[in-house]
């Protein structure tokens, strides 16, 4: 009877009285403790309290545990969700249904993606919908591709998810495409050629090589090296002109993209423009064309190696570091070159605006957004943990005082748990320089350590450091605290959590209920 009323006062929204009543039932009854229905039910009416709640910051994350629960009674709270005013929880709710995919949520999402005006949100719904192949989008998402005001991130977004409906095309289709008079469209062709592989209709793309938009002749090259063409009808591709022209393009990228494309073809011209660029190039440009060596495999090892010592650019030395790693050269001297540049100030981020195939170390060109508060720093640090996580991998010899310094540092805490998820799982070698840290001398180390343990791979090591450090924390880190003691489904730690409930800060009852739920059954 007890337990009914318990039950009544979560369906009420009654948290807190319920709360009480828990813990007056439970002192006489411990059995409680490892009553599963119980348990759920008391930690989802504080999920459902807290998705009331007219606090953002409590909203959202009722919200995220809800949906991290993977249960069917989330699907109500995400569909609110989407249906609600405001625009950050709509957009956080986007990213949700797509997690799950259930057809209520296809049908909100379809709809919203025909209403939304909202920018955030509307690219949310552009990649929810390729990434569920909802084919019902198709024609919205032609029209957002060819809509001359359609900002580049949308344009992009939209390629994406169209092509990841595609599991055919006819000719008549592709060519429909490829004769466009919308940009946007004739890229989406070279996109839709790339995914499918059709070899075989490689000549067809022939025209768009001397295309009047620089973005359709870019992708016309990336679809060329990804299919790895040697020849076009008989021909090789290094004769004919209008490959061979495109390497003194007037447009930077797409020049850069072509020379790039002859050094995979073995043509040293590619080799010579790639090393004007990055010696001689504008900064933004010498970064690109290091991108695209590093993205060169074998054919670039020889280039790398040497303007790894000639350029004096720190954001090409590492980008052309991680490209002679990932062909295993030169390693000791990569990860050296990696090592020194770790302790520059500035921000950094990985560029891949200028062409989507190479990836380069950038300052920081990062905007501030509503929904992840320090975003720019962020990211800073997600880029340099991925750094780090080489390095480890790599077995460098200073990778564990470079990884203990970037824990040292004050801006780590906030991020952590963004950060931490770069960490891959099974990277061993990773793995075992923070477990070593988790006995360090420093508190915040430990706690650190414990944190990307945690969230990473579900270590339970790190629950005992975690449950140590959570008195005397911050409110930031002991949300973080209780969010990898989640990950890491550790049923001993329900005992814990369960204190937590009675914590006065909602937010932190609405992530030990959902880290209560993670424990129980996931």
């Amino acid at each position: 009877m007890r337990l009914a009323h318990i039950k009544a006062l979560c369906h009420a929204g009654k948290e807190i009285e319920a709360l009480e009543e828990w813990n007056t039932l439970s002192e006489n009854h411990e059995d409680l403790v490892s009553d599963r229905n119980a348990l759920e039910m008391l930690a989802w009416g504080v999920l459902k309290k807290g998705e009331s709640s007219n606090q953002l910051a409590i909203k959202i994350n009722s919200l995220i545990g809800a949906s991290m629960t993977r249960d069917a009674r989330a699907i109500p709270l995400i569909l609110e969700g989407l249906r609600g005013t405001n625009s950050l929880v709509r957009a956080l709710s986007v990213g949700l249904a797509a997690g799950y995919g259930d057809l209520p949520l296809q049908e909100e999402l379809a709809r919203l993606l025909e209403e939304e005006e909202v920018w955030s949100v509307r690219l949310e719904l552009i990649k929810a919908a390729g990434q569920l192949r909802m084919k019902e989008t198709k024609q919205r998402l032609l029209e957002i591709i060819s809509h001359p005001r359609t900002l580049a991130e949308e344009k992009v977004a939209a390629i994406v998810s169209i092509v990841n409906m595609y599991d055919s095309i006819d000719d008549k289709e592709l060519a429909s495409l490829i004769r466009s008079n919308r940009a946007g469209i004739r890229e989406l062709a070279c996109q839709i050629i790339s995914h499918l592989n059709l070899y075989e209709k490689i000549p067809m793309l022939l025209p768009l090589l001397s295309d009047a938009h620089p973005s359709v002749r870019m992708s016309t090259l990336n679809t060329l090296a990804l299919l790895k063409v040697k020849e076009i009808d008989g021909k090789p591709l290094m004769k004919i002109e209008q490959v061979t022209q495109l390497m003194n393009d007037s447009i930077a990228e797409v020049a850069i993209t072509a020379s790039w494309l002859a050094l995979l073809q073995g043509d040293k011209r590619g080799e010579k423009n790639l090393r004007n660029w990055i010696l001689k190039g504008e900064e933004k440009y010498a970064r690109l064309a290091a991108g695209a060596l590093a993205a060169s495999g074998k054919q670039g090892v020889s280039l790398s190696k040497s303007m790894l010592k000639k350029s004096n650019n720190p954001y090409v030395q590492v980008t052309l570091a991680i490209g002679l790693i990932g062909q295993r050269e030169a390693i000791q001297l990569a990860c050296k070159t990696i090592d020194k540049h770790l302790s520059m100030q500035e921000k950094w981020m990985w560029d891949t605006t200028l062409n989507p195939l190479f990836r380069s170390l950038s300052p920081s060109q990062v905007s501030h957004v509503v929904q992840i508060p320090n975003y720019p720093g962020v990211v800073n640090q997600m880029t340099r943990i991925e750094l780090l996580q080489i390095l480890c991998i790599m077995n460098y010899a200073g990778a564990q005082q470079a990884v203990k310094e970037f824990l040292q540092a004050d801006t780590w805490g906030p991020v952590g748990a963004a950060a931490a998820t770069l960490l891959q799982e099974g990277d061993d070698e990773a793995l075992d320089v923070i477990r070593a840290l988790l006995k360090d001398p420093e508190v915040k180390v430990r706690i650190q350590a414990a944190l990307i343990l945690a969230l990473l791979g579900g270590d339970k090591q790190a629950v005992s450091v975690l449950k140590e450090a959570y008195p005397d924390s911050s409110r930031e880190i002991k949300l973080h605290i209780l969010e990898a003691i989640a990950k890491t489904k550790d049923q001993d730690a329900i005992a814990f959590l369960l204190e937590r409930l009675n914590e006065p800060f909602q937010v932190l009852r609405v992530v030990a209920a959902t880290a209560i739920i993670q424990c129980l059954y996931h």
